[in-house]
């Protein structure tokens, strides 16, 4: 997620374009039959971050805590039935600042629930917030994700499969979970026994943060910097245990999916990702979503949305099904 204000991205020189045609419709005649033919089209208007952050939260079943501060809970859905239930750990976005909160991503939890997946929707300190900085929010997402394990001695869940869901930075967080059993001991951010992840669906997701640092998006700003403790992602030796791209191959399989017009997580690195990840053996497969920016694919009540909604459940549906993720063998880009 980002904090830039607007989320429409328009072809180079397009406007200008637009505004010679018309000149030359109105130097002649209105009534010409190619004026009377050309439509100067509106391009297409897209959710802002204002608006996706202004999102009301939804009612959920319990707010655990998993920590001490006051931003360390998540909120539990279940669908209805005895269980045991699937569990989907949502991550929300925000350039990993508090410019948003794990509220946006509510309607994206129902869905999942109403689809028959527990969801277990984080919230954790971010860079700006006390006790975020390096390593605290990857401390947190990681303890909130362990959590599960106590939850699951009085909540129906089945944490034979369990799954990431994550938009923009927390699409970022969401891989990260499904690697920490790659980082080596020794290492800041390494856990003996972290919580099994079984496959990652990364909506607009930032998946390698050196290669992001390297498009100069500006929507993010030189946080993907702050998020390592300051050093730029090519120069820290913290980007081999923070950077998904950085620990592949984990073997979870995995679904990226991109808004076409995307302006703050752009379709050329979900591609760059994938391309590495086959290279490495592993199973990720990046979907771009057409007529689509940064936030619609978080938004159930989209176009967008549904055409994602279409790939994301069969996808776990094959997860929830299959007990090795590593059978599943689909890599690179669809389409």
């Amino acid at each position: 997620m980002a904090p830039a204000s607007g989320g429409r991205l328009e072809a180079p020189g397009r406007r200008r374009r637009e505004a010679l045609l018309i000149g030359a419709c109105l130097a002649v005649a209105a009534s010409a039959p190619a004026c009377a033919a050309a439509q100067v089209s509106e391009a297409p208007r897209y959710i802002t971050s204002g608006e996706a952050v202004a999102w009301e939260g939804r009612s959920y079943d319990a707010r655990i805590s998993y920590g001490a501060d006051t931003l360390q809970f998540a909120e539990l859905r279940l669908p209805a039935g005895p269980g045991p239930f699937p569990v989907a750990v949502v991550v929300h976005g925000g350039c990993w600042l508090s410019i948003a909160d794990n509220d946006y991503m509510d309607p994206v939890a129902a869905a999942l629930t109403a689809a028959g997946w527990a969801t277990w929707n984080l919230e954790f300190r971010k860079l700006d917030e006390p006790g975020g900085a390096w390593p605290g929010i990857f401390r947190d997402v990681a303890a909130g994700t362990d959590h599960l394990r106590n939850v699951a001695r009085t909540h129906p869940l089945d944490l034979a499969h369990v799954v990431t869901v994550g938009h923009s930075s927390g699409g970022h967080l969401a891989l990260w979970l499904a690697s920490r059993d790659r980082i080596p001991a020794g290492a800041e951010l390494h856990d003996a026994a972290p919580l099994p992840i079984h496959g990652v669906v990364s909506l607009a997701g930032i998946a390698d943060l050196a290669h992001y640092h390297g498009m100069s998006v500006e929507a993010c700003g030189d946080t993907p910097s702050q998020l390592l403790g300051g050093t730029p992602p090519p120069e820290s030796l913290r980007t081999a245990q923070a950077s998904p791209a950085a620990l592949l191959p984990t073997g979870v399989p995995q679904i990226l999916l991109t808004g076409a017009d995307d302006y703050a997580v752009p379709p050329a690195h979900g591609d760059a990702y994938a391309a590495l990840a086959a290279a490495k053996g592993q199973e990720a497969v990046h979907h771009v979503i057409p007529h689509a920016s940064h936030f619609e694919i978080v938004a159930p009540w989209t176009e967008p949305w549904k055409e994602a909604w279409g790939l994301i459940l069969p996808f776990l549906e094959r997860v929830h099904r299959v007990a090795s993720p590593a059978t599943i063998p689909r890599q690179g880009r669809a389409g």
